[in-house]
This record gives C-alpha cells, sequence and structure tokens, in this order.
C-alpha cells in the first residue's frame, strides 16, 4: 500500500516472480520472451536502489450503494500485488473504506 509495510512510507513489499518462457522448439527459456520488469527485479540485491514511481492508473473502487457486497477478485497472471494492496488497504489501514465495508472478500491466484 502506499504506506508500506512499517506505515511510514518509508517502505514497500514486492511479489515478484521471474517471469521466463520455455520453448519447446529450443528446448530451453527463450530469452526474446523474458519479463522485463520481473528479471529486472528479481537481478537486484538487498540494499539496491530501485527508482519507484506511482501510484499512476484508475483505483479499485469499493462499492458504495450497500457496503456488504462481496468482492471477488480474480488475479489471472498479470499480477498479485495490486489485490494485495487492496485487500491491505481494505481491512489493516485505517481507511472509511474500512470503516465501513462489512462483505466478503476472495482472492483467487491462477496462473
Amino acid at each position: 500500500s502506499r504506506y508500506g509495510d512499517d506505515m511510514t512510507g518509508n517502505t514497500a513489499s514486492l511479489c515478484v516472480r521471474r517471469a521466463t518462457y520455455w520453448c519447446p522448439e529450443l528446448k530451453a527459456d527463450d530469452p526474446a520472451k523474458a519479463g522485463i520488469c520481473s528479471n529486472f527485479l528479481c537481478d537486484t540485491s538487498p540494499g539496491d536502489e530501485v527508482k519507484m514511481t506511482g501510484p499512476s492508473g484508475k483505483v479499485m473502487l469499493m462499492p458504495e450503494e450497500d457496503p456488504k457486497t462481496d468482492l471477488i477478485m480474480v488475479a489471472t497472471g498479470t499480477g498479485i500485488a495490486p489485490y494485495r494492496g487492496f485487500i491491505r488497504r481494505l481491512f489493516e489501514e485505517e481507511t472509511p473504506a474500512r470503516a465501513a465495508y462489512s462483505g466478503e472478500a476472495l482472492l483467487f491466484l491462477g496462473v
């Protein structure tokens, strides 16, 4: 979330998996199809400086009409991190959404 792991805004938590593609013809990983961001992050070491920007794009919105509405989220291989941040903001951070929301939130990961 925007506050980080220690809630000071000075830390970040990442959920990264190296993206590779196995080519059956080459019988090896195809370097032409390597994930750019995931491989960059996986190649860094603890203590390395990484420039981050954001947030950008649209935010996940809460159902305003009925705070008891259940949420079903499906991460289908493009990344679970936005959902982790959304769930943290919904259940752990002191936000109006946390105070109002009383439904269930289900997160499915399928890759």
